[in-house]
């Protein structure tokens, strides 16, 4: 009878670790999660309040990755978490300002990773406020800033934020528009551009989406696939009252990422923030 229980307690202690080193071996090679928050600097933020939901929206992606990490117990996870800028002429620096708004997981020690984690943490909202108070000093006016550029960022920039092997979600923070202040920065295709100057003409068409669905309307291509990417637009808002002018911009964004074969991209309109950050944890 001793002989059987001590055989049944040894075969229990096995599966018991048989089951932690199968779940440490699956989580050491598990695909991490980079998220990547980009940033559009533009007059946007002279919107009541806009530079204050930024930053909760910030925080809001900030607290997704920390869950994942969580996820991973800390030392298994391969999650990393970055802000980037839009280009903007005249914009402000962002080495200076973003350089410590970044942590990659995979590369730290075992030791270091909860610590950079929860310094990270506390320091962020410090590091917003100067920001966005450096983005916005002095300005009151549309006319004191420049218009950032997107297309610029996605066809110089992007490959450079992802991460092989992950999977990568860009959260992009803009009023939705692709707008520039001087035509010297614009690229002209035909009908196809780099910036949303087709949106006022396409308003004004009631077969807008047989004209924009066309192949030679739209924003211009970019020659790269980025498969293993999910978009996030947020804060969305439409200049224009007329009816048609949101789902507009949907389609443009929508056909323009298509075509450099995002695997998936979602849209959530400036509205209520609790419950933007809410949704945002669901992404």
């Amino acid at each position: 009878m001793t002989t059987i229980t001590t055989i049944s307690r040894t075969l229990v202690l096995m599966i018991i670790i048989h089951f932690f080193l199968t779940i440490q071996v699956t989580l050491a090679q598990s695909t991490g999660k980079n998220y990547v928050v980009l940033l559009d600097l533009s007059d946007r933020l002279l919107s009541a309040q806009q530079p204050e939901r930024d930053k909760a929206i910030i925080q809001a992606i900030f607290k997704a990755f920390e869950e994942q990490v969580r996820k991973n117990y800390y030392i298994y996870s391969h999650d990393s978490f970055k802000v980037a800028i839009i280009p903007q002429e005249g914009g402000i620096d962002e080495q200076r300002y973003t350089q410590e708004l970044f942590i990659d997981m995979a590369k730290l020690g075992i030791k270091d990773k909860r610590v950079q984690l929860d310094k990270l943490k506390a320091q962020m909202p410090e590091l917003l406020n100067k920001l966005y108070a450096e983005a916005t000093k002095n300005k009151v006016q549309s006319k004191q800033f420049q218009g950032t550029d997107i297309w610029r960022y996605f066809n110089d920039y992007l490959s450079v934020d992802l991460q092989k092997n992950a999977q990568n979600k860009l959260f992009i923070l803009t009023d939705g528009y692709f707008d520039f202040e001087s035509n010297r920065y614009i690229g002209k295709q035909g009908n196809r551009s780099t910036d949303s100057r087709m949106i006022a003409r396409l308003r004004n068409l009631p077969n807008w989406k047989e004209v924009l669905s066309l192949p030679n309307e739209g924003l211009i291509s970019i020659a790269k696939n980025f498969t293993h990417l999910e978009v996030s637009i947020i804060e969305i808002t439409p200049k224009n009252k007329v009816l048609q002018e949101l789902d507009i911009i949907y389609a443009l964004w929508k056909k323009w990422l298509t075509e450099m074969k995002v695997q998936k991209v979602n849209f959530l309109n400036k509205g209520n923030i609790a419950q933007i950050t809410q949704r945002i944890g669901e992404l």
